[in-house]
């Protein structure tokens, strides 16, 4: 009984590890789409919690804030997929994805390791 639990705990495993990896070029597509965007395209590549706390913050519209908080480019160095959440490390940037019913979209952006501390985001949903 034990090997055969042991053996599903394994298959299981290997299949969300394949599902992480079939996932990782959608990311890697949003991930480089908005980090070369316009702010258009940038805006549109926003979970609606980060576009909501970003337009309140600044009361002004995402289209004329989202470039002071994005990145400016740079290619992808690292991708990481655990389930519906995402992080991608680019050249100069860390953003991190949440996969939501249309797709990938971009959670947190122009973050930084802060030590063991959680990642500080100059962009991020509430």
């Amino acid at each position: 009984m034990k090997v055969v639990r042991a053996l599903t705990a394994a298959a299981a495993a290997l299949l969300l590890a394949g599902c992480a990896g079939m996932q990782r070029p959608a990311v890697e597509e949003v991930a480089t789409t908005f980090a070369t965007g316009d702010p258009a395209t940038r805006c549109a590549l926003l979970a609606p919690a980060t576009l909501a706390a970003l337009e309140y913050d600044e009361a002004a519209a995402c289209t004329e804030t989202v470039a002071g908080k994005a990145p400016s480019g740079g290619q992808v160095q690292h991708v990481e997929v655990w389930g519906d959440q995402a992080q991608v490390r680019l050249g100069d940037d860390t953003l991190f994805l949440t996969r939501s019913g249309g797709g990938w979209v971009v959670a947190a952006a122009g973050c930084t390791p802060n030590g063991d501390a959680p990642y500080e985001c100059r962009l991020e949903g509430s």
